[in-house]
């Protein structure tokens, strides 16, 4: 794989990450908890994120990632466990250094919220294909600010929005997700 798409490769899933009853914009430290409450079962989901570049893949519990991405009409395959970064050249594994995990991925951003307990701040539900989903807004430090939809049942989220990227989550907790260890290849 050439230098440039490696870093291109790379940079893919690098920019890749209350309640009704809660007035408009108001700190939701109840939603907030619930959010918590329902990510603490969560061992895995689908992930889709759509932008200039699309990829899919999934997250394992507690720091692994796995996606491929299209570049240039060529499926570019990345792992990230922890902070090691590998990448799919030639037919096998290479390790391309370290990295920073996913923060506007949902994963992300309650890992970040947890430290430095930004509120989450109540907007008014939206409806996503057909059906009522709760909404949220968070701002990381950086002032990137990212609006998430829950599920109000489950409280479970199902869309993010951050920049220029929208992430899609599905399928939490099926037994398919599976992110395997590029040394295990």
């Amino acid at each position: 794989m050439p230098h440039f798409a490696r870093h291109a490769a790379l940079a893919i899933p690098f920019a890749l990450v209350v309640s009704a009853m809660a007035p408009l914009g108001a700190a939701a430290p109840d939603l907030r908890a619930r959010i918590y409450h329902a990510f603490s079962t969560v061992r895995s989901y689908k992930l889709t994120v759509l932008g200039t570049v699309r990829s899919v893949g999934v997250w394992q519990a507690p720091n692994r990632y796995q996606m491929t991405t299209e570049f240039d009409g060529k499926p570019v395959k990345t792992i990230i466990i922890g902070r090691d970064y590998w990448t799919l050249s030639d037919g096998k594994w290479q390790r391309s250094g370290t990295a920073n995990q996913l923060d506007v991925d949902i994963a992300g951003l309650l890992r970040v919220a947890t430290h430095d307990k930004t509120p989450f701040l109540s907007l008014p539900d939206q409806v996503r294909d057909g059906r009522r989903v709760g909404t949220f807004a968070y701002t990381f430090k950086n002032g990137t600010q990212e609006t998430c939809n829950y599920d109000r049942a489950t409280y479970r989220v199902t869309r993010c929005k951050a920049d220029e990227l929208i992430l899609l989550y599905s399928a939490y907790n099926d037994p398919a997700n599976r992110v395997t260890n590029p040394l295990a290849h």
